[in-house]
């Protein structure tokens, strides 16, 4: 088969001259908020599976063959997982002379895997429940003060309450708390040694399942440890008191056991100023007046270190925000208040590396302290946060659009004050700079500050995705990718790659997602308007010759009103299923809404084109889809031009890492669809009759590809 790849747009190179380095990342970077939920739920998915259990079990690698066998999932659905999960280095892969494929363990999937100490896959299993994400949807309308807990708003009661009252969903928390116990606490043994010189009782304050207070006892034989915590949580250990170590219930609003220490590890974030004021004047009345102290686990943001962990801090503090009524991450200056109005006269912080920070600084900044610990373990530590908060920038860009700030901004010139922006968006100014915080953190928004401080925040390229009133915004995709509808699916992977189920969206939503569809016209309306957003294709000589097209598949008509504004001497078909073709009302004498099924027929035209149509489906249903469009177009010099990524192609260019995140979102939504390799089409075209096509890589996550018959 006669194959032609024309590249004329290069890694970085850009071809319109006005548009700056960061107008070109920009295009790259919205991505990771379209498909913002694939990295966690994938790593999610791993964890559901037992990979990392299994190498751990298997001395730390196996062949693809071996893998596949042992987790009874087919090669191929297997292989598709990993190839997703070796590109973010979760898994290492490489290949024996003989071409077997081989998958090893790596810092970072071994901190998925129950067999090690510092494994955080509880964290993720949490945070990824149905519970728990269902508060992030609601944050738009906290900020605007018409709900006071997001958590409450989704769940019926907040967080507190529901785990009390689901004791299934209170073990998750536990468990979660725990692992993190077991990162944290060794930690501060190590660089804290003489943390607990002279103390011989600690009580921990909101301690859990105890796993604190038992590492602690360990690290300090000495010490006789309390973990303190709500009867329903403390209750099943108490079976297991000794002399070293008692379980005990009670409210630490009310009184907390005495002992020479309280110590409290990811407590006070969860609660409001006055709250934590609370608490801590409970345990300063538990301590010793002399010699006693009480010490807070807890993270610290802004305070001008700016180290590694400030990314994962910032995710926590709006976790706080989605998760709890009054919660959030504090400055020091907050903290500062805090341990004021509670009575402390003195205080000390030091810096460890973990996300929190604890009671004199000797830990800068890209330090490692442990001598055995690569670089590579020391990043590992760092980015498996973002699996554990990896639905948090998703659900963040979200909340920026449902409050319409990229709009407000622009109908206002660009830029505008932390004082204009509350009033415009009707939300209160401590509110909307805690989300601004996190937004211009990431580089969605950029802030300035006036020489008489003045907070002032401003567009960037980035942010003008998000607007309705720039052409180039993918707002409606970041809102059909953050429905409940769309999240469902991701959930229950893992039993469709071991064949459990057909389809996952099929498995969470009843039907498959083009029945939902034809059954729900006001989602139906949401993907149309999601497809319509992504329908631009910068490709001038495409259609020299062509007097009409007939767009595959083609939604509300957007791609046919862009191509016949582009090209006025075409005459245009908009084709796709009743439903959706009816509802187009728009007029335009240049485009004609025909309905029909494009596994039937196609009406006739020069070039039949197709864009994110064909990844939706199966080999066989894709050629069957090309067969009819070969039959639409002439013999001659008719052509079908297919708008859809190539992955693995050896380009492996910026837009690689949305393309298989892509992959994955098919793996969720559909019931065969996929990304495919070069390889891969053009078996898919030769099937389907096609004797030369071209390929050209644009500025996109798709390519184009024009077949010939």
């Amino acid at each position: 088969m006669e194959q032609t790849i024309l590249r004329d747009v290069k890694k970085g190179e850009l071809k319109e001259e006005e548009i700056v380095e960061e107008e070109a990342l920009a295009r790259v970077d919205i991505w990771k908020y379209v498909l913002g939920f694939t990295e966690m739920a994938m790593v999610k998915c791993a964890i559901d599976l037992g990979i990392a259990d299994m190498l751990h079990k298997n001395g730390g690698s196996m062949s693809l063959s071996e893998l596949s066998s042992s987790l009874n999932c087919p090669p191929s659905t297997l292989y598709r997982l990993m190839r997703f999960l070796t590109c973010r280095k979760i898994f290492s892969q490489t290949q024996t002379s003989h071409d077997t494929i081989v998958y090893a363990q790596t810092p970072l999937s071994r901190r998925l895997s129950s067999h090690e100490e510092k494994n955080l896959a509880a964290l993720i299993l949490l945070e990824s429940t149905p519970v728990m994400l269902a508060p992030w949807l609601e944050l738009s309308n906290r900020i605007k003060g018409k709900n006071a807990s997001p958590f409450a708003a989704a769940n019926g009661e907040d967080v507190w309450s529901y785990a009390s009252n689901d004791l299934a969903h209170s073990k998750l928390i536990n468990d979660a708390m725990a692992c993190d116990a077991r990162v944290v606490v060794p930690q501060i043994i190590k660089e804290c040694p003489r943390l607990f010189d002279g103390v011989f009782s600690v009580v921990d304050v909101g301690g859990g399942d105890g796993t604190t207070s038992s590492i602690l006892v360990k690290g300090f034989p000495w010490i006789r440890a309390i973990n303190f915590d709500v009867p329903h949580v403390v209750s099943p250990n108490v079976v297991f008191n000794n002399e070293q170590l008692q379980h005990v219930g009670g409210n630490m609003f009310e009184s907390i056991p005495k002992a020479d220490v309280a110590f409290m590890k990811w407590v006070l974030h969860d609660w409001s100023d006055e709250e934590c004021i609370q608490i801590l004047k409970r345990c300063k009345e538990a301590i010793p007046k002399d010699d006693g102290k009480v010490i807070i686990i807890e993270a610290i943001i802004d305070d001008g270190t700016k180290d590694e962990f400030e990314d994962a801090r910032l995710m926590l503090d709006m976790a706080m925000w989605a998760h709890t009524t009054n919660g959030k991450e504090r400055t020091l200056k907050e903290w500062s208040y805090l341990l004021k109005e509670a009575g402390f006269c003195q205080y000390n912080v030091k810096h460890i590396q973990a996300v929190q920070s604890q009671n004199l600084r000797d830990v800068k900044k890209g330090e490692n302290k442990e001598e055995g610990i690569g670089e590579e373990e020391a990043l590992a530590s760092v980015d498996i946060w973002k699996y554990v908060f990896g639905f948090t920038e998703m659900a963040m860009v979200k909340c920026a659009i449902d409050l319409g700030i990229a709009d407000v901004l622009h109908k206002n010139g660009g830029s505008m004050s932390l004082s204009e922006l509350s009033s415009s968006l009707n939300c209160p100014p401590p509110t909307l700079y805690r989300l601004m915080r996190f937004l211009k953190h990431r580089k969605i928004f950029s802030q300035t500050q006036t020489s008489h401080g003045t907070i002032v925040y401003a567009q960037t390229p980035l942010s003008r995705r998000l607007s309705s009133h720039e052409e180039k915004n993918l707002a409606a995709l970041i809102l059909l990718e953050s429905t409940p509808i769309m999240l469902a699916p991701w959930l229950g992977l893992s039993n469709r790659i071991k064949g459990k189920s057909a389809s996952a969206f099929d498995a969470a939503n009843g039907e498959d997602v083009w029945s939902y569809a034809s059954n729900n016209l006001a989602h139906s309306k949401v993907i149309n308007d999601a497809m319509a957003c992504d329908a631009r294709v910068e490709c001038p000589n495409l259609f020299d010759g062509v007097s009409s097209v007939v767009d595959v598949g083609g939604g509300n008509g957007t791609t046919s009103s862009i191509l016949v504004k582009g090209f006025p001497w075409i005459q245009a078909i908009n084709f796709d299923v009743p439903h959706i073709v009816s509802s187009n009302v728009d007029y335009n004498e240049q485009v004609q809404h025909v309905g029909g099924n494009m596994f039937e027929s196609i009406p006739k035209a020069d070039v039949a084109f197709m864009k994110w149509v064909l990844h939706d489906w199966g080999d066989e249903e894709c050629i069957q889809i090309l067969q009819q469009c070969k039959e639409a177009i002439p013999k001659d010099n008719g052509k079908v031009i297919i708008v859809e990524a190539i992955i693995d192609d050896g380009t492996k260019d910026e837009f690689e890492d949305a393309r298989l995140m892509l992959d994955m979102v098919m793996w969720a939504h559909t019931t065969n669809g996929k990304e495919r390799t070069l390889k891969e089409w053009s078996y898919l075209l030769k099937e389907a009759g096609f004797c030369q096509y071209n390929v050209k890589h644009i500025q996109a996550v798709q390519s184009i590809i024009e077949a010939y018959p």
